[in-house]
């Protein structure tokens, strides 16, 4: 491990090309940090900060260590304590291929252990030397795997194609025939008059045959697959949206077949409904989650929102992925497999609860 970062004595050394990318690295913490210093010594304790201020300091910073199209993201916010700092950030490693680099560093505050880590993904300009694309902010090691491997085999272990249905939750009486139908016009009472589409984006990759559901921008906690294990392939993968948002994300296992009926989509500890802290929940393979580090699942989240639709994604198979936006934001949502009249099921889907109704008796129905 290196030593803690230098600072630069004088300007004029941020303006000179970075022979490596650890010295591009370095340059970038060690201006961002004299920016911050002196506008929080200009700035005081004021109540009324003044952005447009911090946002010219920063400015510079930008324009110097970023490749064109790229910032820190610093300019909306300013923190009294500083986000990069020269005396508590050390550079761990690094990686160049070709006109691509990563800088991995540490940051350490009173303990001994790194309190958060930031990979830096760099690009060579042919004219100005290394520049930064992105800056990827994580509390556990980058390389380290979302999942602790010693539990990859018992959570394997907990899907099984034999898994009996569980009733979903009695305030659920939702319909997805309804909620997944051609284009139509749609009135409510609180939001008024929409159009809400049905569209294809794609197709799931499902190679292990284990789904999982969960927030992909949150921490994952004592994660479990979903209980009942389906047959490997790949599978279309339907949305409804209305009034920009979206209602519904579905993964058909039939293309012939409605289905007929609703159980919960349950873990064995869940009952099904999901929670949501960073407006999204994805449906994916578990094996491929389980060979993601925290690194990867940093990307992949960054990679979807940047649109913030619902879209396909890889982690590490093609496609093997599926991320939505979830209908009004936080909150907790049913997800449901729907089943034929033999109760196999032919479909998995999320309602977001945009096109219901709540009955006096506290019931979704769907409309």
């Amino acid at each position: 491990m290196e030593d803690t970062i230098n600072s630069h004595k004088n300007n004029s050394s941020y303006d000179n090309l970075a022979s490596s990318p650890e010295d591009r690295v370095k340059a970038f913490i060690s201006h961002w940090h004299e920016q911050w210093s002196k506008t929080k010594r200009t700035m005081g304790d004021v109540e009324d900060f003044d952005f447009d201020y911090w946002g010219e300091q920063i400015s510079e910073v930008d324009k110097t260590h970023f490749f064109p199209g790229s910032s820190s993201n610093s300019a909306g916010s300013f923190m009294s304590k500083a986000t990069y700092d020269p005396k508590t950030e050390k550079i761990a490693e690094y990686e160049i291929r070709a006109d691509s680099a990563q800088v991995f560093t540490e940051i350490y505050d009173e303990d001994p252990e790194p309190s958060k880590y930031h990979v830096y993904d760099l690009k060579m300009d042919a004219k100005k030397g290394w520049k930064i694309k992105d800056i990827f902010t994580l509390y556990d090691p980058p390389k380290s795997p979302v999942i602790d491997i010693d539990k990859h085999a018992e959570i394997l272990g907990m899907s099984s194609p034999d898994a009996p249905f569980m009733d979903r939750e009695d305030y659920f009486d939702l319909d997805e025939n309804i909620l997944f139908q051609q284009d139509r016009n749609i009135n409510t009472p609180d939001l008024g008059e929409g159009i809400a589409k049905l569209e294809q984006i794609g197709k799931l990759r499902v190679t292990s045959g284990i789904l999982g559901i969960l927030d992909f921008g949150y921490d994952i906690y004592d994660f479990e697959p979903l209980q009942k294990k389906i047959k490997p392939g790949d599978y279309p993968v339907e949305t409804v949206t209305i009034y920009n948002r979206v209602a519904g994300l579905r993964v058909k296992f039939s293309q012939s077949e409605k289905p007929v009926k609703w159980y919960a989509a349950n873990t064995p500890s869940c009952n099904g409904v999901y929670g949501v802290d960073a407006g999204n929940l994805a449906i994916f393979d578990v094996s491929s989650l389980l060979s993601l580090n925290h690194l990867g699942k940093e990307k992949i989240f960054y990679e979807w929102y940047q649109s913030g639709k619902p879209d396909l994604l890889s982690m590490t198979d093609k496609e093997d992925c599926v991320i939505s936006p979830s209908g009004f934001g936080d909150g907790a949502y049913g997800a449901f497999w729907g089943v034929n009249q033999q109760d196999e099921a032919v479909s998995l889907y999320i309602d977001f609860l945009i096109l219901v109704d709540e009955t006096e008796d506290g019931i979704f129905e769907s409309i």
